[in-house]
């Protein structure tokens, strides 16, 4: 086991010794990048202890041909379930051991959520093609205080492709693949006087795999294939009202059909699920004259599901709401300060999934002031204090906070810790449909995270390395077709990233990441605790090998290994569920690129080259051998 997951590590190590460090002039160190995400304005990495990652727009372009939970899968401390699978498998996804539930996504700032439940409140990836991404931002561990309830084990701000720079431009990509996959995009976008458009169109259909795998007992399976198609319309303009205030609508829509199968093992002809999504709303940023700004933001979002099976139609209308007016201000050079307040409503709406009052609409909403102040490179030292105070329409008044010192050594070391706390209340369906308990408690969760990262051989070499712990009170699962409070849930882990630039054009990304966790719960007069992280890996990691070939060719590859893990199997009634052990697996992926002008590229995408596919993702569904991408992208 040991040899598996330290390979990628290894190999990382051969080739940097191999190239040895060339004098040029590129830098892997990210400490000036300017991101958003970590206190909600602009600030260089430098000036935070946050834990964050940034995947820029060069490496979206290299996943064209994939999908953004292929993107997020090769990032440290996340697994998403699913990825390897069919198409249209939903997919789980997985922060620092924690399920959808706890981790809060961002389009563009304004929370994406999903209050049908499916994923918990987090928006469905699939509804999200990366074609329509710039780049994300990453944040990991828990980050109420500024982000709100759901924000447990980090934050994903998935930042959308905003207008270009002439009047009018138009752009496009065209993709083929294995199971007779086709996506296509075609854009416009432009920057006139006070106006700035970008508008997308995506396409994306697949014949796709059989979901459910054939049990080894079948003789001559004939299992059919379950397909997918989606379609994506994005809006985002940008007008300059005033020479200070510039005001941003926008609008996504996003809807897929799926066919799926009846379990793991069972094939079924009929099943299918129809999913949309609306996301809509305007962004107001108001200048302070430099030194601050005024932000106003205000979001709605639409999901609706019609499910289609053997035991009848399912359908789902679940909406989200949410407001959020907040400042920020430099007192001087180096103390600066952030105030806001917010208001989310979440509602679902006519479905028979309820335990009582079938057809009525079920909501929860809450109101939370917050309040962040921040020390900004002092000799060094830079410092964040948050408070945020949550007045819940069920679960009454909760109060959460974060401090977050670092400390800069010489622009080459940094130290940080983080301590925060978080709130989360039981979503709709946990609460109210015909497997949820009306009587469940919130759940709260304190985050301990310290670590250091060091810039090193002219910033050629950059590593981070952080533990974290993080401990929930009253944590909620799903046993036993039921939602229940346990005791609590003890999580802790280890990530270790290293960046390097060991020669010209040769790029070098390593990681490994360790997690545990365990719940205790209350047996008789006694506290019962075990293992409960179901699916996620204790040991996982990946390494990631980009090479610009010649001026116009680059190629990359990409491994990635997943330990082994336990899955939860339920067999055909009456018997009971399995507890089954996932081995091991490695999956090794290739890109390459030739830019036939500064405007159009080429593109080849070949996935899981090894063709392997004896392992489980999911105990019982499929996994996509050898499968490839090639295509064209484009702007004019």
């Amino acid at each position: 086991m040991k040899k598996n997951i330290y390979t990628p590590i290894a190999i990382a190590m051969l080739a940097m010794g191999h190239a040895g460090f060339a004098q040029d002039s590129s830098r892997v160190s990210q400490l000036n990048t300017v991101v958003v995400t970590a206190t909600k304005f602009a600030k260089k990495q430098s000036e935070t202890g946050k834990v964050l990652t940034v995947i820029g727009r060069e490496q979206i372009e290299r996943n064209i041909g994939r999908s953004v939970s292929d993107v997020l899968n090769e990032q440290a401390g996340i697994v998403i379930n699913g990825v390897g699978s069919n198409p249209g498998k939903n997919k789980e996804l997985y922060f620092r051991g924690a399920t959808s539930q706890y981790t809060t996504i961002l389009l563009d700032g304004i929370p994406a959520a999903d209050a049908t439940g499916l994923t918990g409140n987090a928006i469905d990836l699939r509804f999200m093609p990366v074609d329509l991404i710039e780049r994300i931002e990453i944040l990991r561990g828990t980050q109420s205080t500024l982000y709100g309830a759901d924000a447990i084990a980090g934050v994903i701000n998935i930042i959308t492709k905003k207008g270009g720079v002439k009047p009018i431009s138009g752009f496009g990509n065209l993709t083929w693949g294995s199971n007779r996959s086709l996506k296509g995009t075609v854009g416009l976008r432009g920057h006139q006087e006070n106006v700035d458009y970008n508008v997308s169109f995506t396409h994306f259909e697949t014949d796709g795999i059989s979901e459910a795998a054939p049990h080894d007992t079948v003789t001559n399976p004939q299992f059919d294939k379950d397909g997918y198609k989606q379609n994506a319309v994005m809006v985002n303009l940008g007008i300059q009202a005033t020479e200070q205030l510039k005001l941003q609508p926008f609008f996504v829509y996003s809807d897929y059909k799926s066919s799926y199968d009846g379990g793991p093992f069972v094939d079924a002809l009929k099943n299918t699920n129809k999913s949309d999504l609306i996301h809509t709303g305007i962004r107001g940023i108001y200048d302070l004259n430099g030194k601050g700004e005024i932000r106003a933001n205000f979001g709605y979002q639409k999901v609706t599901r019609v499910d289609e099976s053997q035991w009848g139609v399912l359908p789902l209308d679940g909406r989200s709401y949410f407001a959020d007016v907040y400042g920020h201000y430099s007192i001087n050079d180096w103390f600066q300060v952030l105030a806001g307040v917010e208001y989310r409503k979440a509602e679902l709406i006519d479905t028979v999934n309820f335990l009582v009052n079938k057809f009525s609409a079920r909501s929860l909403f809450n109101t939370s002031p917050y309040v962040s102040v921040f020390i900004k490179n002092l000799h060094g030292f830079s410092f964040e204090a948050g408070g945020r105070y949550t007045l819940h329409s069920k679960f009454g008044n909760n109060f959460t906070y974060s401090l977050n010192p670092s400390y800069l050594v010489s622009d080459k070391l940094k130290l940080f810790v983080n301590i925060s706390s978080g709130f989360k209340a039981p979503t709709l369906t946990a609460l109210y449909a015909s497997y949820g308990d009306e009587n469940l408690k919130a759940e709260k969760a304190t985050s301990y995270e310290a670590g250091f990262q060091t810039f090193l051989i002219k910033d050629k070499l950059d590593l981070r390395v952080v533990g974290f712990k993080r401990d929930i009170k009253d944590v909620i699962a799903y046993i036993g077709n039921k939602y229940m409070n346990f005791n609590k849930q003890n999580d802790k882990g280890i990530e270790v990233e290293l960046a390097v630039h060991p020669a010209k054009g040769l790029d070098v990304k390593v990681f490994y990441a360790y997690v545990e966790g365990q719940v205790t719960t209350r047996a008789g007069t006694k506290d019962t605790t075990y293992n409960n992280l179901v699916r996620r890996p204790n040991h996982s990691g990946g390494l990631n090998i980009a090479y610009q070939v010649l001026p116009k060719v680059l190629v990359s590859t990409n491994i990635r290994q997943v330990g082994t893990r336990n899955d939860l199997y339920f067999p055909p009634w009456p018997n009971p569920s399995q507890n089954v052990e996932l081995k091991a697996y490695t999956i090794w992926d290739m890109y390459a690129e030739y830019r036939f002008s500064d405007n159009g590229r080429l593109f080849f995408n070949a996935n899981n080259i090894t063709n392997n596919k004896k392992y489980w993702e999911i105990y019982g569904y499929s996994v996509q051998g050898f499968n490839m991408q090639a295509g064209i992208s484009f702007s004019l």
